[in-house]
């Protein structure tokens, strides 16, 4: 494989609509929180539409929000890991369980919770909390999975 950071973080941001696609389906099977609360991605919005419109997100909004800001989210971290996979190749070790728990740790193991969107991990029951970690992993292993077949796919082109 020939190093070119385009090709990279164009197979890296298919691999992550792919992982995005795997995790919402892991999601509807195995929910990461109850059914009565918001999503962050949601939590956050309505904030952001409360400060600037003085009003809370509707009840049909929020749907739209919550899966438009995770497919833009999940493929946004796709394409960054498959540039940096590009420079950094042994960041691909660990078959994508690195990128995985490093999400998680990023997001809904510390700045999720200290932004008040979600509880901490210890502080939630633990079908919710391991669902959310392990739906993190297979993210991450569906990417890099993924990431590499598409790359090899690329090289041929």
């Amino acid at each position: 494989m020939n190093q070119n950071i385009w090709k990279g973080i164009l197979a890296g941001a298919v691999a992550g609509l792919v992982g995005t696609a795997i995790k919402t389906v892991w999601e509807e099977v195995l929910p990461a929180r109850p059914a009565n609360r918001d999503s962050p991605p949601v939590v956050l919005a309505d904030r952001v539409k409360e400060e600037a419109v003085g009003e809370d997100l509707t009840k049909a909004e929020k749907p739209v929000v919550e899966q438009s800001i995770h497919w833009v989210f999940g493929t946004g971290i796709g394409a960054l890991y498959g540039g940096a996979i590009e420079v950094l190749p042994q960041a691909q070790k660990g078959l994508g369980s690195m990128l995985g728990t490093a999400l998680y740790g990023v997001t809904h193991g510390s700045v999720l919770p200290m932004m008040n969107t979600e509880p901490w991990p210890l502080k939630q029951p633990l079908k919710f909390a391991t669902s959310e970690f392990a739906g993190h992993l297979i993210y991450g292993v569906v990417v890099e999975f993924t990431r590499r077949q598409v790359r090899g796919w690329l090289d041929t082109k």
